[in-house]
């Protein structure tokens, strides 16, 4: 049975925990990474460790690499329709680091449904930041969830592009049930 809500509950602002998260900080637009050539899941995760383990705060790239390939054996982080969000936490990072490619050609993933991934978007976690991870998490899957914004992705021309897309990506606060009470 549906919860009643009442009026002042459905007006509440979000708390700040509950703002979403957007890239604009976290992801550097120095790992946007177009057209890239890979030859399989192992290498487009070397490709993207090499990608977030640059910036101000250099990280080990084969200690990403293997962080990486760490999580992808509990179980694939291909979310189907060409994305995969590999992801991985990192005690030496101090805050959250992003990364995105876009392959010229799509590599299989051991994805849920059965389809090669194009898209890859890389995240880094430092311990003890787990809400802010969670709504970034939100914040990508519903962005990569939408068709248009993919296609938009797919039909960029270069990284600059990519980039922007990216950042410029606005997302909801937590979704919510809008309809009306009828009990």
């Amino acid at each position: 049975m549906r919860e009643m809500r009442t009026k002042a509950s459905s007006t509440e602002a979000p708390s700040l925990s509950d703002a979403p998260v957007t890239l604009e900080g976290i992801l550097d637009p120095d790992r946007v990474l177009c057209d890239i050539r890979a030859r399989s899941k192992k290498h487009a995760l070397d490709l993207l460790s090499e990608t977030l383990s640059s910036g101000e705060q250099r990280l080990h790239k084969l200690e990403i690499f293997d962080c990486l390939v760490s999580r992808e054996r509990l179980g694939s982080t291909a979310i189907g329709c060409a994305v995969a969000i590999p992801h991985a936490r990192v005690n030496t990072l101090s805050d959250l680091r992003a990364a995105f490619v876009r392959l010229a050609e799509p590599v299989a993933f051991d994805a849920a449904d059965g389809k090669p991934v194009r898209f890859l978007f890389g995240l880094l976690v430092p311990d003890g930041d787990e809400e802010k991870h969670l709504r970034l998490l939100s914040t990508i899957a519903q962005m990569l969830a939408r068709d248009l914004f993919r296609k938009s992705l797919d039909e960029a021309r270069d990284a600059d592009e990519l980039y922007n897309i990216l950042i410029s990506f606005e997302p909801t606060a937590k979704f919510t049930d809008d309809a009306p009470d009828h009990s």
